[in-house]
């Protein structure tokens, strides 16, 4: 059998209907991010962790600005695959295996509620149709769904524009390369820590300015995914308090306790570190540092005992592919694209 994969990795393999995807991938993998404003593609590199600093990625950009997600007067699927291959080719990812991430602010999420009497995928694609037409007044007919499909409960369900799936698609077969998968930033990272996520913690994605939340309901085993809403930061650094206290309406909103503990996928403001570090020093420590109630302003209560706990989800900053400081000058896209890699490479919630 080793003999047998010596003699195919000399060549490229071509199965009927889909594109000839070479053996690269033992080189390399592709990570694409997409953002509202741009596309950018990331090579990096296949060896282990140790190895990865001595092969620094390669990150090519497109600018997506003035094109719009959907409407009348947004560019072609094949216009913006034109864009996405010329990334693809600069940073040298013909025939790589692609992983591609959207970002949240093109997506729209969503909580479907099954019909009572649902026993086909049919009847919840349709309920989730009937849903998305109630919270944003268009049909599906721009979007692509996908949904975590479920007949006894709740389930989470989002869109995509259907453009940039397509485009996508098309620039991976122009490049003679593998589309793997394609995931939203948010629901990438609930699938590798959802774990981590008890029913006195949330999780959240924080990228481009947009902090998307994901609310927990119930306790224990019984814990859910309640909500998905996506908040606008205050500012570049907003304080504790201000997260604290959106922390506190979403969960009266939803009808959910407040959490005492937030895991949050991607760069920390400086403010949410400082005080991260105050309460894991503090003589209370760990999620007994939280009430989980909001602060006013004239409340007297310590920050270690009555703000959130934020725990960082990737250590960016500790990145063996990238210089100090380096994560925080790319842009809204590359970073989406690296966050893969982080990821992929074993990053922990600290």
């Amino acid at each position: 059998m080793r003999d047998a994969w010596k003699r195919l990795g000399a060549k490229p393999v071509s199965l009927p209907g889909l594109p000839r995807v070479s053996l690269k991938w033992r080189r390399g993998v592709c990570h694409i991010g997409f953002s509202r404003d741009g596309v950018a593609a990331l090579r990096a590199s296949a060896a282990a962790p140790r190895k990865a600093a001595t092969l620094p990625p390669v990150i090519a950009e497109r600018s997506l600005r003035g094109i719009s997600s959907n409407g009348s007067g947004a560019a072609s699927a094949d216009d913006l695959a034109a864009l996405i291959a010329g990334a693809l080719d600069e940073a040298g990812c013909s025939g790589l295996p692609i992983h591609a991430s959207f970002g949240d602010d093109l997506v729209r999420y969503f909580i479907v509620t099954p019909p009572p009497n649902g026993t086909r995928v049919q009847d919840l694609r349709t309920a989730a149709e009937v849903r998305f037409q109630m919270l944003y007044g268009e049909s599906l007919a721009a979007w692509r769904l996908v949904a975590d499909w479920h007949a006894t409960k709740p389930f989470l369900a989002c869109a995509v524009p259907a453009r940039l799936h397509t485009a996508l698609q098309l620039a991976a077969r122009a490049q003679r390369s593998c589309l793997v998968s394609t995931s939203p930033n948010f629901v990438g990272a609930w699938n590798r820590w959802r774990r981590r996520v008890t029913g006195d913690a949330w999780l959240a994605t924080l990228h481009d300015g947009a902090l998307t939340l994901g609310v927990i309901g119930g306790a224990g085993r019984r814990a859910r995914l309640a909500a998905v809403r996506t908040l606008k930061l205050s500012d570049e650094t907003p304080p504790l308090a201000w997260l604290n206290e959106q922390l506190a309406r979403t969960a009266l909103l939803d009808n959910v306790p407040a959490p005492k503990v937030l895991h949050v996928y991607g760069r920390l403001p400086q403010t949410w570190q400082q005080t991260q570090r105050i309460a894991t020093t503090s003589g209370s420590g760990g999620a007994n540092a939280s009430t989980g109630t909001s602060l006013d302003a004239g409340s007297n209560a310590s920050p270690s005992k009555a703000m959130i706990e934020v725990r960082a989800c990737t250590a960016v900053q500790a990145s063996p592919a990238l210089p100090q400081g380096a994560y925080a000058t790319l842009s809204s896209a590359a970073q989406l694209a690296t966050q893969i890699v982080l990821s992929s490479r074993g990053g922990a919630s600290r």
